[in-house]
C-alpha cells in the first residue's frame, strides 16, 4: 500500500504537489541529512520541535533518514537515537521559552478572546490531569507537535512529566517514519507529493483554531453575554 501511494504522487494534480520553489529547499534539507548523517538528522529534528519553521516536515526528514540506514550511510541505532534526542531536547527548549514568555503573552492580549487568568489556572489543572495522553497522542497529529509543546510550557506542566511523554511518543514516531522510509526506499521523495511540505502549517494552525474554538465553547474560555442588559442609550 505504501509503494502504491508513493506511485500515485507523482499522477496527482499541481496545486496538490509540491510547488517548484520549494523544492530547492527541501532539496537542501535532503542533502543536508546525507552529508551530515546522523548529526544532520539530529539538527533538522531539534530545529522543528523548536519551533523554527522549515522547507520540509519532520515526518519527511526522518523518512528520508531511515531510506538512508538501508544505503548504509547512516546505522538505524544512531538514527533512532538523533530523531529521539532532537524531538526531546527541542521540545524541551519549546517548553522552556513559552514557560517563561508564554504566560505573560497571554495575560497581555488574552483578554481579547476572553482568556482570564482564572481559566488559564483551571486549564492548567485539567492538563496536569489529562496532560500525559494529551502530549503522549497529541504530537503524532500534524502540525500539533510544536503546539502541544508551546502549551505545555504556557500551562506549566512540570519536566518531569513532559520529558518522558515526549520520549515515549517520539520513539513511536521515530520508528514508523523510519520503517516508513526503509521500506519505500528512493521513492520516499515521491510521497512528498502526498503530504505537501507547505500545506503542513496551514492544516495545522486550521486544527488549532478548531480546538480553541471548542475549548471556548465547550469550558467557557469566551465571555458569555449578558443576560438582559440593557443597551446604553
Amino acid at each position: 500500500m505504501l509503494f502504491l501511494a508513493a506511485h500515485l504522487a507523482s499522477f496527482l494534480p499541481g496545486w496538490l504537489q509540491e510547488p517548484s520553489w520549494l523544492r530547492p529547499f527541501t532539496h537542501a534539507i535532503r542533502l543536508f541529512i546525507f552529508q551530515h548523517q546522523s548529526g544532520g538528522l539530529f539538527f533538522v529534528i531539534f530545529l522543528e520541535e523548536l519551533g523554527v519553521p522549515l522547507p520540509a516536515p519532520g515526518d519527511a526528514a526522518i523518512a528520508y533518514g531511515g531510506y538512508l540506514t538501508t544505503t548504509g550511510a547512516i546505522p538505524y541505532p544512531l538514527a533512532y537515537l538523533a530523531v529521539i534526542s532532537g524531538a526531546v531536547l527541542g521540545s524541551a527548549c519549546n517548553l522552556t521559552i513559552t514557560r517563561k514568555y508564554g504566560r505573560p503573552f497571554i495575560r497581555r492580549y488574552g483578554r481579547y478572546i476572553g482568556l482570564t487568568e482564572e481559566k488559564l489556572n483551571r486549564a492548567e489543572q485539567y492538563f496536569k490531569r489529562w496532560g500525559p495522553w494529551t502530549i503522549i497522542i497529541g504530537r503524532h497529529i500534524p502540525g500539533m507537535r510544536i503546539v502541544i509543546s508551546a502549551l505545555s510550557g504556557i500551562l506549566n506542566v512540570p519536566y518531569r512529566v513532559f520529558t518522558p511523554c515526549v520520549l515515549l511518543s517520539s520513539a513511536i514516531w521515530a520508528a514508523i517514519f523510519l520503517e516508513l522510509g526503509r521500506r519505500l526506499g528512493p521513492r520516499v521523495r515521491d510521497l512528498l507529493g502526498i503530504f505537501p511540505a507547505y500545506l503542513i502549517p496551514w492544516l495545522g494552525l486550521g486544527l488549532v483554531v478548531l480546538v480553541i474554538g471548542y475549548l471556548a465553547y465547550e469550558h467557557g474560555f469566551l465571555p458569555k453575554a449578558r443576560k438582559g442588559a440593557v443597551e446604553p442609550r
